[in-house]
């Protein structure tokens, strides 16, 4: 049986030429027991300075015994707290995110806690998770992930580790050290007019129009199939045929405004006498109270994909890429089109066209699905 571990040894009163109070802490730094002197001869008088040392070694036990440790303490305002009291804080701080977000930061902080409670670590102060701990925890999730998905992760545990260092728990970031894998080549591929035309047959025959209402948002107006997701009617402005859409809905968090073309008009003006709280797709793609199921469009996608027999490099999310094209093709500058699509940067936009000059600005409802 192993003996039980030891965070410190309690205070006592040495009494010599130099006469002090010493006990013994754990050096986070080094993981072992470390001496600390507290000086007494500054107090005149045997008496009165063995007084002044029992009460003081009375006080440092009982902090001792609380928890306290005066070479954490060194370290930073708040490195006494553990490694499960910072993920809560962490989620706590993040409450006030959009729910999809919310979802993929709670998924992420519980594996980084679940992993700590399989090692024994859950419950030691952050400053024991070094930058060893940290590669030996990134090295567990690498397995069977693509190094797009393991890029995610890394990017969420430096982004959780520089709050902890924001919150003076820890001083340095143990994720800084772990660069990211060279990422996939994505397999986004654009989708062509004539099989574009193939597609949107299929979903007539079966009577699915609010499938191409999704289709259409994501190539016309570039809507992110998990914007879509969101979208509730009261977002539809029927006065100035735009959507307004709120930050929380958004990738970026950013407050979008999108212009809508006359056919996905006919379509929102048909359910404007629903609730208005409502979402515009729900089950089976219809408006309802509920919130669509996560993988409801891209398990259509891929049914229609297996029955048309086209690649796998068509995915719903290439409509967007299509559609961005195209309108750079059709001459409308990159500057409005970086806003529609609500991109972070101009570059971002222009990696979708090669032409070095545009032809005469075309509108953009002018694009043909």
């Amino acid at each position: 049986m192993s003996a039980p571990f030891v965070s410190f040894k309690p205070a006592k009163y040495y009494k010599g030429k130099e006469s002090y109070v010493g006990f013994f802490a754990l050096d986070p730094a080094s993981n072992q027991l470390k001496r600390i002197k507290v000086k007494v001869n500054h107090v005149s008088g045997v008496r009165e300075r063995s007084r002044y040392a029992n009460h003081l070694v009375f006080v440092i036990n009982q902090k001792l015994y609380s928890g306290w440790n005066p070479l954490v303490e060194k370290l930073s305002k708040n490195a006494g707290t553990t490694i499960r009291q910072a993920c809560q804080k962490f989620m706590r701080d993040k409450s006030d995110l959009r729910p999809d977000s919310l979802r993929s930061y709670k998924s992420y902080t519980n594996i980084l806690l679940k992993w700590c409670e399989n090692n024994g670590i859950a419950d030691n102060i952050c400053i024991t998770f070094d930058k060893h701990t940290a590669q030996r925890f990134m090295q567990s999730l690498a397995i069977g992930k693509s190094a797009r998905t393991f890029n995610n992760y890394l990017k969420h545990y430096q982004t959780m580790f520089h709050y902890l260092i924001d919150c003076e728990i820890i001083t340095e970031n143990p994720f800084s050290v772990i660069k990211p894998k060279k990422a996939d080549i994505k397999i986004r591929k654009m989708i062509p007019s004539d099989d574009r035309a193939i597609i949107l047959d299929y979903f007539r025959s079966r009577n699915m129009n609010e499938f191409i209402v999704m289709m259409k948002l994501c190539f016309k107006c570039f809507i992110r199939p998990k914007e879509i997701k969101m979208l509730k009617i009261l977002h539809i402005n029927y006065h100035d045929r735009v959507l307004d859409m709120p930050p929380e809905i958004t990738k970026n968090h950013h407050e979008r405004v999108v212009p809508l073309t006359d056919d996905l008009m006919d379509y929102f003006i048909s359910i404007r006498d629903q609730d208005k709280n409502r979402y515009i797709f729900s089950a089976g793609f219809r408006p309802g109270k509920k919130m669509m199921a996560t993988h409801a469009i891209s398990n259509a996608w891929s049914e229609m994909r297996s029955k048309l027999k086209l690649p796998a490099s068509y995915q719903f999310y290439s409509l967007k890429d299509t559609g961005i094209t195209e309108m750079l093709e059709a001459g409308v500058p990159a500057k409005y089109v970086k806003e529609l699509a609500d991109h972070h940067s101009l570059e971002m936009t222009e990696k979708y066209t090669h032409r070095s000059e545009a032809k005469k600005i075309l509108e953009w409802n002018r694009l043909e699905f």
